[in-house]
């Protein structure tokens, strides 16, 4: 019932006929859900002959809160939504690059909480929480990242805090959810995500789902030396500009905007080097489209012009897919936390629907355990 109201508002006769029930059992569950707070009546349509307009239903996706936390190089980024991923609250800290896990987890776990206050709420008042990382993450257990992250779950230290479920991913996958939710290839089935701004990273959704592979690597084709992803960068810091001024990154890009000779020829360099990781992609999964994420792709076809060029030129064997700009941008990995944790919410709910899980009170938070009792999802 939920799956179907969230959607968008039905009345009692339309729900009935979609969910196959009879207009006195639909109007009941209905009633059951609005009782619940998971269901809310809106403003009739306009009526179009005689009569009183039937009144509509819609699913209440403020009900409940997630919390989605991005723990990146540089900054902790974390935000309160509800189950249709709409931003509520957000807050980031700066965090140093050589801080412990433990410390950045602390931190998050602060931040959450402040922002849950701010909107009123308590920590136990988030159903899930979905954390983004720059590493590879198998069962929540980090096995490749920074220095010292190694084996360290994140999902365990913050269980103490929270009394939700807790799901753990690596941010260029969880930047490619994000992206085919509601980003640039929400009409695509296949796609590769690319993100570039202080490192390279990239994300793989095939017939509408997350890649992650067996160990929770699937596109992490970065880690191969080879290809100089982990480089790529040096060709954007400390670049000599016509007039002998040196910049880095931002200034280069504003500089080729321009028509710097050497800032062009700086970004062009860039763009080959990681052009070839993004090709060898293209050529292994052969997606409908290319999404570029990241604080790189502020700078616009500055950017995307040359990156393009690169990649058709190494895609002998079929046309290159379009290359675009996250609508996005830095935010990929963020909303995809966020999303993650609604998204699993949901799932739980529409399971239960389904009769597909024999739960107790103890498995399941209060509010999805009354829920489930109702017998009315």
């Amino acid at each position: 019932m939920i799956e179907v109201i969230r959607q968008e508002p039905l009345t009692i006769p339309t729900i009935a006929q979609v969910t196959g029930l009879s207009k006195t059992a639909a109007d009941s569950v209905v009633a059951n859900l609005v009782g619940l707070g998971w269901a809310e009546s809106v403003e009739p349509l306009t009526p179009t002959g005689a009569g009183r307009p039937a009144a509509r239903y819609r699913f209440r996706a403020d009900a409940a809160v997630v919390a989605g936390i991005d723990i990146g190089q540089h900054t902790t980024r974390a935000e309160i939504a509800d189950l249709n991923g709409e931003v509520l609250a957000s807050a980031s800290i700066s965090v140093a690059t050589a801080g412990s896990p433990a410390a950045l987890v602390a931190g998050a776990v602060e931040v959450v909480g402040r922002l849950l206050a701010e909107l009123g709420r308590a920590p136990a008042d988030a159903w899930a929480i979905g954390v983004a990382l720059p590493a590879v993450v198998y069962q929540d257990v980090i096995t490749r990242g920074a220095p010292g992250w190694a084996g360290f779950s994140v999902r365990a230290a913050l269980e103490p805090h929270f009394a939700c479920p807790i799901l753990v991913d690596n941010d260029s996958n969880l930047a490619a959810f994000a992206e085919a939710w509601k980003g640039s290839a929400t009409k695509y089935g296949s796609m590769i995500y690319v993100h570039s701004g202080n490192r390279t990273g990239s994300g793989l959704v095939l017939n509408g789902m997350v890649v992650r592979g067996a160990n929770g690597a699937a596109g992490e084709i970065g880690a191969l030396p080879h290809l100089g992803w982990e480089h790529a960068q040096e060709f954007l810091h400390d670049v000599a500009l016509a007039d002998g001024h040196r910049v880095s990154r931002e200034d280069v890009f504003a500089a080729a905007a321009d028509g710097d000779d050497l800032a062009v020829a700086a970004v062009d360099r860039f763009s080959g080097a990681i052009a070839i990781g993004i090709a060898a992609l293209v050529l292994a999964v052969d997606p409908e489209v290319v999404v570029v994420g990241g604080g790189n792709v502020r700078a616009g076809d500055t950017f995307l012009t040359p990156l393009t060029r690169h990649v058709q030129r190494l895609c002998t064997v079929r046309p290159a897919p379009p290359i675009v700009p996250s609508t996005l941008k830095e935010r990929g990995s963020i909303t995809g936390a966020a999303g993650l944790a609604a998204n699993s919410v949901l799932e739980r709910l529409y399971a239960m629907a389904g009769g597909g899980q024999t739960l107790s009170g103890t498995d399941v938070p209060p509010w999805l355990w009354e829920v489930a009792q109702t017998d009315s999802l």
